[in-house]
Order: structure tokens, then C-alpha cells, then sequence
């Protein structure tokens, strides 16, 4: 799929504009940088800069008509305090970094391992980390699939879904405990659980405490040569209010 630059940005502007309202005057406005970036070529282009979000690794791609070329961000978030709740987070405005919305243009095709989220710089797919985090929770695609798994304090969680069938854009929202799915198509998925994202200093049997995300994009995070993906053409990234 080959979609030059400029339309990029023009689609993904559709789905980047950061949440920046004052309530009552008692919360601070978001951040409004953007950084997009464009995996529809060999080489990946990342342009602008979020604050708290780092590049960590680029890839060329191999076949451009896919969108294979690879990217591997990380994402620090803000801590809540102890008294955090992520039930209502959707209708509370959090402004800062706390949370993340990561938006994506999708290629008419998509295979393999497109998208990654997850709190372990060693997630690798299908609940795996290596045992290097207790807080390892992960969401990713597996073609027209994603898979969202929690945690090794939840063993027993892990859910399948269908919301990336005939679609071109998807947005993925991130916070503590916290995830949100939508499509251009009009899906809507939300979910609050103590077995997602620990981002706010919870304590890790296996690792030390950290509040940072990782995301790939045409690949996973602890990137295997085999469990990689095609499908993600572009991506704007940017701190959201719910």
C-alpha cells in the first residue's frame, strides 16, 4: 500500500487532536505535541516530538507495497498517587502525560504482529516476557485480531477480538490500569483492570517498579525475527485528556 506523505498527515490529523480543556480552571492543559510518523516507505520517518516519548530502535522495511519499515518507542507516564482509581478515567479529564493516544492508519492488509503495547522491555507476545516484569501486561495484533493479556498477577487473563476487520484507522488509548480501542468503523472497546498497564510505582516481584510503556509498530517489542507484522502505514503519537 502506497499512500505518499502529505496524505498521511491529512488522514492521521483527523484522528491527532489532543484534549486540551480546562475544567473549572483546576487542571493543567495537555501537552499538544505531536510526533508522526510514517512507515509506508523503506525507511521509516519519525517527524516532530512528544515529551516523555523516545525512539528506541528504527527498521527499514523490506516490501514498501505493505508498510513493513519498523519502529520501537517507549513512553513515560506521570505518576496518580496513591489514591488512584482508573474507573470513570474516561470522563475525567488527566491531563499531562497520563495518557497516551497512539493513532494508526492501516493498510488495506495486515499481517503478523502490526501493533505491540505493553509495560516490559521485554514483552515478546502471547502473555511472554521472559519472567524480567511481574507488571508485563501486553496488547497486540495478530492479523485482523488483537490479543490483550494481562499481567502475572492475572495468569488467567486474556481476551481475543475482531475490531480491526475492514478498517483503516484505529486509535489505542493508554493510562494506568487503563486501555481504550476505537475504529474508524465506530468500534469502541474500554477497559479498567488492576491486571492492565501498572504505571503508577505499583511494586514488581521480578523487576523494579517503572512507569513507562513500550510500543512496536510492525513488529513486538522484544522483537524476535519471526514475530514480526505488516499492515501499520503510519502513526501520530501524542498525550491525551480521556
Amino acid at each position: 500500500m502506497r499512500i505518499d506523505a502529505p496524505v498521511i498527515l491529512i488522514i492521521l490529523g483527523k484522528f491527532s487532536t489532543t484534549c486540551c480543556e480546562m475544567q473549572k480552571g483546576k487542571f493543567p492543559c495537555c501537552y499538544r505535541d505531536q510526533m508522526k510518523i510514517f512507515l509506508q516507505d523503506e525507511v521509516p520517518v519519525v517527524s516532530g516530538s512528544v515529551p516523555f516519548v523516545n525512539v528506541m530502535e528504527l527498521t527499514n522495511g523490506i516490501n514498501s507495497s505493505v508498510c513493513d519499515a519498523k519502529i520501537l518507542l517507549n513512553a513515560t507516564f506521570l505518576k496518580y498517587g496513591h489514591n488512584y482509581s482508573c474507573h470513570g478515567f474516561a470522563n475525567i479529564p488527566k491531563c499531562g502525560n497520563k495518557m497516551l493516544r497512539i493513532d494508526l492508519l492501516l493498510a488495506s492488509s495486515m499481517t503478523g504482529f502490526s501493533f505491540h503495547v505493553g509495560d516490559s522491555r521485554t514483552n515478546n507476545g502471547y502473555k511472554g516476557d521472559a519472567s524480567t516484569q511481574e507488571n508485563d501486561a501486553e496488547f497486540h495484533s495478530l492479523g485482523y485480531q488483537h490479543l490483550l493479556y494481562g499481567s502475572d498477577k492475572c495468569p488467567d487473563m486474556s481476551m481475543v477480538m475482531s475490531g480491526l476487520l475492514g478498517t483503516t484507522s484505529a486509535t489505542i488509548f493508554v493510562g494506568n490500569e487503563y486501555i481504550r480501542v476505537t475504529n474508524n468503523q465506530g468500534y469502541e472497546y474500554e477497559l479498567c483492570s488492576k491486571c492492565l498497564f501498572a504505571l503508577n510505582g505499583q511494586s514488581d516481584s521480578e523487576g523494579s517498579e517503572n512507569e513507562v510503556i513500550f510500543i512496536g509498530l510492525n513488529r513486538i517489542i522484544d522483537s524476535p525475527s519471526h514475530r514480526v507484522g505488516t499492515g501499520v502505514c503510519g502513526a501520530v503519537i501524542s498525550w491525551a485528556c480521556p
